[in-house]
């Protein structure tokens, strides 16, 4: 559920811990409020209580838990700077002409992007900034004794009845991913426009949903997975690392979650920072984003959330526990990465994610 955070500049010391960004000069042009809309537990909040302290802007931050919402919510009219959509969500909404360009000068530290996350299908102008990038898959508690390797784990019956008495399964609470993930089970594109392979794929889901304890995408790494609610979860990797993180202890130092793209293949993943092409403070939302693309600010945020970004400069200082649960070469060839799809086609996906959600 969203949750909106006002936040208020806390103690004077908390800017020294965060890297400065522009001259005094520079933050008296800035705007006085900045509206930002983020995935939920995408963004270490400190941050941002650095930001308004050093600058004088008030962040008003609100969370999504689907690309959809956010979507939907902002054609609704709701009036955002900053957004934080994902690929393929950023190529609809350029094509709907819903992003700004972001001005280069303005975002100098641009520099510490990697070229290849630059160069992306999605943005071939780069409009926005990568933020993020991952991969979907499952995660699993250390304790089962043959962990999961197949999409089976959480459709197959035999296999959803085991793991739902060894404790549990948690779905993802996403139109894309978790039809994606039965239509890769499938042996379809997780991009089919075909009725009957979406409708296969709906009865898939429907066959064992009655056994999913949860359907959850928002919050599961951080109350699912680390009390134990499910033995088993359809997760993005950057969410299976925080809750590894979160159950770091003497007897498991790499905590108690591992990850694994199953042999059908996962879907990939790269999130963006972009303005929003109804913002009125366009240099304010650039200056933000340049200030998330300082190297230690950029680490930060990885090691808060559980996610590797693209930033050069911030590699040495992310937690190596991290790099555990990226993708291998071998599983990076089995990924497959979201389209956007055409308006039928997606009225097609709507009907069909109703039908698995009143039936489920």
């Amino acid at each position: 559920m969203a949750k909106r955070l006002v936040l208020l500049a806390l103690i004077a010391a908390l800017s020294s811990t965060f890297a400065p960004l522009g001259a005094p000069s520079q933050a008296q042009q800035l705007d006085n409020v900045l509206y930002v809309y983020n995935w939920g537990d995408y963004i270490d909040e400190e941050l941002l209580v650095a930001y308004e302290q050093q600058y004088g802007v008030r962040i008003v931050y609100d969370n999504y838990a689907t690309n959809e919402e956010m979507f939907a919510k902002l054609q609704a009219g709701a009036q955002y700077d900053v957004i934080f959509p994902s690929d393929y969500m950023v190529a609809r909404m350029l094509a709907l002409g819903l992003i700004a360009k972001i001005t280069p000068e303005n975002v100098p530290n641009r520099k510490f992007l990697d070229e290849q996350s630059v160069d992306s299908w999605y943005d071939p102008e780069n409009y926005c900034v990568p933020y993020t990038w991952g991969a979907s898959g499952i995660a699993y508690h250390v304790s089962l004794e043959e962990p999961p390797n197949s999409w089976a784990a959480l459709f197959d019956p035999e296999q959803v009845a085991k793991y739902t008495a060894l404790g549990g399964i948690n779905v993802m609470d996403d139109q894309r991913e978790l039809l994606g993930a039965a239509l890769q089970y499938l042996g379809y594109s997780v991009n089919s426009t075909e009725r009957a392979e979406l409708e296969q794929a709906r009865d898939t889901i429907l066959r064992v949903a009655s056994e999913y304890r949860y359907f959850n995408s928002a919050d599961y790494q951080e109350t699912l997975l680390p009390a134990r609610e499910v033995i088993l979860s359809h997760a993005w990797n950057g969410n299976a690392a925080k809750a590894a993180l979160l159950t770091r202890s003497e007897a498991y130092p790499d905590g108690e979650w591992r990850f694994v793209i199953p042999k059908e293949g996962g879907l990939r993943f790269q999130e963006s920072v972009c303005v929003t092409a109804s913002s009125p403070r366009k240099a304010t939302a650039e200056h933000f984003i340049n200030f998330l693309l300082e190297p230690e600010n950029a680490a930060r945020i990885s090691n808060a959330i559980g996610y590797l970004n693209p930033n050069v400069g911030a590699r040495d200082l992310v937690d190596p526990l991290l790099k555990k649960f990226l993708p291998s070469k071998e599983e990076l060839a089995r990924l497959e990465w979201i389209r956007p799809l055409e308006s039928d086609a997606r009225r097609l996906w709507d009907e069909i994610w109703t039908e698995i959600r009143i039936g489920g």
